[in-house]
């Protein structure tokens, strides 16, 4: 075990040098939560995120990950990067006419930031070992239960939402998984035990009785501990989902445009951490992707929420563009309807001209908001657009929104 150890800490101070602050080791087995996560899939949770439906055996078995005539990947080396650099300042948190964004959005694609390091780590175990075939490196968009394996590498335990925790850091990680030939840790001597808690024989805190961030989620998304339904998430709609929100819901987004952090900024291990400089070159944040003005990105000069190309550009290598420049546009539109204020019509009238009918449909909505808050002009919009809509969709939400005021 002396020789693990050894090994195991040059492997870490490797990671440290390319910017992991987190390096921990587990044997390659079955996934502990392989039939729970089995029975999320059954049920419809993933909803459209329909790559979570493939390569289940995979996801079981990371084993099976190795390329054909390989050795056996033998260790699964979790790591992770801490993106907390400073907490959301409530002058803008609170300000309904800026549009909120996930603290790990603010900086640069974390996906294309950690996988060339993971590329690295891997060059270098390689050197040391002399092993010819290549380590598969995963920052969680492949097939593999990232957060079950921190959990049983003990890089800290998965909370009641659904996060991995490390008292300390709390649950502002990035994780990414490396799996390598190399035995870094002695082979499991049986099964772990399934459950919420952690896993193996180390101590770890849990969320005990607390449940701020269940009571707190805005759309009621979590069922139960543990148990989280994407159907009604915030970051799963405002990021992953394509189609129309279900109107019952919106009201509840607030001014969050990108993700949503109200689980962890509710967590007690996320309070009081200190501000830090992420060791991550290029995760660092970026002022004009915190909380954007809405409306700036419908100005004739700056038009990013309108045109597609200029989109892209403003913000070029941010996690945001995986939303996709319509999918943006629908987000700002609920937002704007929140907000639900007459300086926001214009830039609806512009919403309402989309080629896309979601945004329109969402933009619809967003125009009855700011008449059910009693501003007329709101209503000659409506009846104006209906007029000339021939999407149903629309349609249906342009009558509603004129019924409801």
């Amino acid at each position: 075990m002396k020789a693990d150890v050894s090994r195991q800490n040059a492997v870490r101070a490797a990671a440290r040098q390319l910017g992991f602050d987190l390096c921990e080791f587990v044997a390659v087995g079955e996934a502990p939560h392989a039939n729970f996560f089995d029975s999320w899939i059954e049920t419809g949770r993933a909803g459209e995120m329909h790559y979570l439906e493939r390569n289940q055996e995979r996801r079981r078995f990371p084993a099976l990950l190795a390329q054909p005539g390989d050795p056996p990947l033998r260790t699964l080396i979790v790591l992770g990067v801490d993106y907390h650099q400073f907490d959301l300042p409530p002058s803008w948190r609170d300000d309904p006419s800026r549009g909120l964004v996930a603290a790990y959005a603010w900086g640069d694609d974390y996906h294309e930031l950690i996988r060339p390091q993971l590329y690295a780590l891997d060059r270098w175990l390689r050197a040391q070992s002399g092993r010819q075939s290549l380590g598969r490196g995963l920052v969680d968009t492949g097939p593999v239960l990232e957060r079950d394996w921190a959990a049983a590498a003990g890089v800290g335990f998965t909370g009641k939402n659904c996060c991995t925790i490390r008292p300390g850091s709390g649950s502002w990680l990035l994780l990414a998984t490396l799996l390598v030939p190399e035995p870094l840790v002695p082979e499991p001597l049986g099964p772990e035990p399934l459950g919420p808690e952690p896993l193996g024989s180390r101590p770890q805190p849990t969320c005990g009785r607390c449940t701020r961030c269940l009571a707190g989620c805005p759309t009621a998304a979590f069922s139960a501990p543990y148990d989280l339904d994407p159907r009604r998430c915030i970051a799963y709609w405002t990021i992953e989902a394509r189609s129309i929100i279900p109107r019952a819901l919106r009201s509840r987004f607030g001014n969050r445009i990108f993700g949503c952090d109200i689980c962890q900024e509710l967590c007690p291990y996320n309070r009081r951490l200190t501000p830090r400089a992420t060791s991550l070159t290029g995760l660092q944040a970026h002022h004009h992707r915190i909380a954007p003005p809405l409306l700036e990105g419908f100005a004739p000069s700056t038009p990013y929420w309108l045109e597609p190309d200029l989109f892209n550009r403003h913000f070029a290598r941010s996690p945001i563009r995986r939303a996709r420049q319509p999918g943006m546009l629908r987000n700002v539109c609920v937002a704007l309807g929140n907000w639900g204020t007459p300086e926001t019509l214009p830039a609806l009238e512009l919403a309402l001209g989309s080629p896309d009918p979601v945004v329109r449909c969402h933009a619809a909505w967003a125009v009855g908001e700011v008449l059910r808050r009693q501003h007329p002009p709101a209503a000659e919009l409506l009846r104006r657009t209906i007029a000339w809509e021939t999407d149903s969709r629309v349609c249906e939400e342009l009558r509603v929104a004129l019924a409801d005021s």
